[in-house]
Order: structure tokens, then C-alpha cells, then sequence
């Protein structure tokens, strides 16, 4: 059967072979971010759409939380607040040109919440970062599903965002890392002196709103 099978017979029972192979490996890790997702309650249409395509990317991906899924892949970043001087830590990001949260790809972890942590403290190189609201699994403020553009030789494709809020109470030690052109804090009523997209907007909204009774 497999010697007389076309070329394009074979490889698709090779796709097939792979997913398999990444369901066994991840699917109770994909299945724990649908659940997540699906208990999360966007703020506005944008965000609901978001919601929706990272859904569908979930069900139809079972390798979602690698980078080698070449349509898109789930990534974690982390918005920092100093809840006490109420200010929010942004990054100017080189490669794409935007003032952004800290966050990224997963490398080892199947939890987009662990990738938000690991990567904000390398982007900021803040020792002290801490989820907040407290929970025992830490809470996703807000999801974003936008387009990667084609670089060298990595094509376009979609980064599905979930994002976390931290805190952090030693905010003169961030540093911007290398990937980093600049941070800033910008107190809540300093961020329209930035560019920001609206779902900066958006999560910087959520956050002040959590933080505004911070009484830690």
C-alpha cells in the first residue's frame, strides 16, 4: 500500500502521523488553553474575535503551542504594573516597531501563563514579578489574535496572545533587554502621550481598573 501510494498520499499520511503524535504529547495541554478561553469573557467585538480565531486555531492545530505551527501560535506576554505609583512598564519593540507588553514564544513550557512570566522577566529583568490578581492558577486578562508580516525566511503567520497582568514593587530595577529598543513607565493617565494600539488600550484599561483598590 505505501510503495503504491502518490507522493501526495504519503505526505499526507505523514501530516497525519505528526498530529497524532502532537495530540498524544500536548492535547491535554491545548485542551487546558480551550478551556481557559472558552471561560474568558471579552471586554469588546475586537477582542471577542480574537477569542474566537485562537479557538478555531486550537482545534484545528494540535502542535497551536509550538512555533513550528506556520499559520500561528499561541504566545504568552505579561503587562507590568507598579500597582503603589500606579504606572505601567512598556517595551519598545525593535523588530516590530511598536510599544508593546513583554511576552513571546513558548520554549519548553505548554502553559501560555509560564511563557508570559518567563518572558517578561527576561524582557525586563524584573526579579520580583508576581501575578496579579492572586488565584491559584493565574488569571488571563485579555486575549489578541494579530498578524506576524513575512521576515526572511519565516512566513507570515499569526501570533494568538494571552495576556496576564504582573506586578511588580521593585520597579527601578528594570532594564530593557536586548529585543528592546527602550522601556518607559508611563503612569495611567500618561499613556495617550504614546502610539498604542487600540488592544494596548484595551488591556492598560483592564489593568488600571484591577489595580485601582491595590491595597498589597
Amino acid at each position: 500500500m505505501w510503495q503504491a501510494a502518490t507522493t501526495e498520499e504519503k505526505l499526507t499520511k505523514l501530516r497525519g502521523l505528526v498530529d497524532d503524535l502532537y495530540r498524544y504529547a500536548l492535547g491535554d495541554a491545548v485542551n487546558a488553553v480551550i478551556a481557559t478561553l472558552e471561560a474568558h469573557q471579552p471586554t469588546d467585538e475586537s477582542e471577542s474575535q480574537s477569542k474566537q480565531a485562537i479557538l478555531a486555531a486550537c482545534r484545528a492545530h494540535p502542535n497551536i503551542l509550538n512555533a513550528n505551527c506556520e499559520v500561528g501560535h499561541i504566545t504568552g506576554s505579561g503587562l507590568v504594573v507598579d500597582p503603589v505609583r500606579k504606572r505601567v512598564l512598556l517595551n519598545f519593540h525593535v523588530k516590530l516597531q511598536k510599544w508593546l507588553q513583554f511576552g513571546g514564544h513558548a520554549e519548553y513550557e505548554t502553559e501560555p501563563w509560564r511563557v508570559a512570566l518567563r518572558e517578561t522577566q527576561e524582557e525586563s529583568s524584573l526579579p520580583d514579578l508576581q501575578f496579579y490578581p492572586v488565584a491559584a492558577t493565574p488569571v488571563l486578562l485579555d486575549v489578541d489574535a494579530h498578524p506576524i508580516p513575512q521576515r526572511k525566511h519565516t512566513p507570515a503567520h499569526y501570533h494568538y496572545d494571552l495576556r496576564y497582568l504582573l506586578i511588580t514593587h521593585q520597579p527601578e530595577l528594570a532594564r530593557a533587554s536586548d529585543e528592546s529598543g527602550e522601556i518607559r513607565w508611563l503612569g495611567f493617565d500618561e499613556i495617550h502621550t504614546l502610539p498604542l494600539e487600540p488592544s494596548m488600550l484595551r488591556i492598560i484599561g483592564k489593568a488600571e481598573r484591577l489595580i485601582a483598590d491595590y491595597g498589597g
